[in-house]
């Protein structure tokens, strides 16, 4: 238990160290704007695109843990549809339900995946949040548009747009057809790539909106319980009874068992979405994550050994 509190104590302490600077104000309010759009732009691109680079884990061996990924999103977002359906919940509130159970917060997945001692699920889980990046965006612009409203070019346009997936792309290309990267460009990208999980961590902690949390407390308490929960224990019965092993296990739990993004908040307002509960959603569960991530580990591990 220990040693997964030396793995998780970092995140914890800067998404804190995040929130109380923001709280506190110490740093202007316009700083964190400034911070989250570098950091989108520029750092965690670079994170991104060198992690995949160099990845060892080709994406061919990886085809059982993706057929389940896939299948859980296909799953989950269907079985939203078919209970907003039922309740007949607003298309405001479809997005945020989705985005909840499918959308995950990277930094802290890759946080999580550079202080793991085991290189073969760091680099699965590298993988496994790269890939997922574009299938969990396309998912969340869907469910957050109007049927009427849908408009594949300007959706497919985003996508190309998006620097997160960009650099997805890029990555794996440069992986795939073993194209050298020049040392002294390499050596800029790791700074950056050191630089962004750290400022990532940090706006994670700022985003936190307690208001909202007490505002949403019994939808996004059910949600955060979906996600972090019960979520994780379905995927460690398919792996269970799949006969999965170690690394791909615990890969595959650590992806599902992660809160959701901060980012889904700028989304949902941009789609005018209800931005209010999913800041509500996104608060509650990155601070229970730091609770639940290393007990849900501690317990896989117990298993596994």
């Amino acid at each position: 238990m220990f040693q997964l509190l030396g793995i998780f104590f970092p995140s914890i302490a800067l998404i804190v160290l995040g929130f109380y600077l923001k709280r506190t104000k110490v740093l202007e309010l316009n700083f964190w704007d400034g911070a989250e759009k570098l950091n989108y732009y520029i750092l965690f691109p670079s994170l991104l695109f060198l992690s995949l680079a160099k990845a060892n884990t080709q994406i061919s061996q990886m085809s059982t843990v993706l057929g389940i990924i896939f299948v859980l999103m296909f799953l989950l977002t269907t079985t939203v549809y078919l209970v907003a359906w039922i309740r007949h919940t607003p298309v405001a509130r479809i997005g945020v339900y989705v985005q909840s159970l499918l959308r995950f917060n990277t930094y802290i997945g890759l946080s999580i995946a550079t202080t793991l001692n085991n290189p073969e699920v760091k680099s699965l889980l590298i993988n496994i949040l790269a890939i997922a990046i574009p299938a969990v965006n396309v998912i969340s612009i869907l469910s957050l548009t109007p049927r009427q409203q849908l408009n594949l070019k300007n959706i497919f346009i985003s996508l190309i747009k998006n620097p997160l997936i960009s650099s997805c792309l890029l990555g794996m290309t440069v992986n795939y057809l073993d194209i050298p990267i020049w040392s002294g460009f390499e050596s800029v990208l790791n700074i950056f790539s050191s630089s962004s999980l750290m400022l990532g961590l940090l706006c994670v902690g700022a985003a936190i909106q307690i208001r909202e949390i007490r505002q949403h407390l019994v939808r996004a308490l059910n949600m955060s319980v979906l996600r972090l929960v019960v979520l994780p224990t379905l995927v460690f019965a398919i792996t269970y009874a799949m006969g999965l092993g170690h690394a791909e296990t615990m890969a595959l739990l650590i992806f599902f068992a992660i809160p959701t993004a901060s980012s889904a908040y700028v989304l949902t307002k941009i789609l005018r979405g209800d931005h209010s509960l999913m800041a509500g959603v996104i608060g509650l569960q990155t601070a229970l994550s730091a609770i639940t991530l290393p007990l849900l580990l501690s317990l896989l591990m117990q298993y596994l050994l």
